[in-house]
Formats: C-alpha cells, structure tokens, sequence
C-alpha cells in the first residue's frame, strides 16, 4: 500500500485516480464506473477502494461543498476546484451508490479495510474518515 497517512489523499493510488479524474474527457461515468466496479466486485483491491473514495470525496465536494485540500501545506487538491471547472456536471444521483460502495469498502471483502486493521494505531483514524464520507453523502 502506497499510503503515507490514513487521510483520503494520503495515497498513491488516490492521487492516481484523482488525476485521471481531472484528465478525463467524462469524469462523471469514470466515476460513476469506479462505484460500479466496487459494487460489483466479489473483492475489492486497494486500487478499486481507493478510486471509491477518490470518487465518493468529488460527490461530496460538489454535494455538500467539504474541501478536501490541507491548509498547512498550502497545496490545492483538484478535487476542491471541481464544481467550479465543471458546472455542468451533476453528481448527486451518485450519492447513494457512494455510500454503498464505501460501505463494501469498510466490510471483510475489502483489501484496504484489512490492510488498515493492520495498522492498530491508524486503523480507528481511517474508518472513522470512511464513516464521516457515508455520512455527509447520505445527508
């Protein structure tokens, strides 16, 4: 796991997914299909949970406007400038497939959720970062 922090972007593959994201001709239907992977796995890999959350943090960004970029670094994530860059773009009908999928993301069927259990120090930090997601995407 290429992770430096249990924080949503403190993670290679989040970082990974975050610029195909902002690379994509469709951003909406690759993250629409991120949530679809996950849900239609059997087991979701590192990669495929890190793009649920990378996906889920865009929804809420745009839902319920939360910023994500860290202030004491000073560093910008894309991920706050998205609404603005993209008004055309709608994602709240993905809110629920979200919290689904962040759901399946914290269950025994997830490499990451067994990847953090691991790490006893960080792992109650992680989920309860999961957990806030799920709840303002469900609000």
């Amino acid at each position: 796991m290429g992770a430096w922090g249990f924080k949503y972007y403190e993670d290679d593959d989040a970082y990974d997914f975050m610029d195909e994201i902002e690379e994509s001709e469709s951003p909406k239907e690759l993250i629409e299909d991120a949530l679809d992977t996950a849900l239609e796995s059997d087991f979701i890999d590192t990669t495929e949970g890190n793009a649920v959350i990378v996906s889920s943090t865009y929804i809420d960004r745009q839902t319920n406007g939360t910023r994500f970029s860290e202030g004491d670094t000073g560093e910008i994530l894309d991920v706050d400038s998205f609404p603005e860059r993209n008004p055309n773009i709608d994602l709240s009908d993905l809110k629920e497939r979200a919290v689904i999928a962040l759901e399946k993301l914290l269950g025994e069927d997830s490499e990451l959720n067994e990847l953090w259990r691991e790490n006893e120090e960080d792992y109650p930090f992680w989920r309860q970062g999961i957990e806030q997601l799920i709840e303002r995407l469900n609000k």
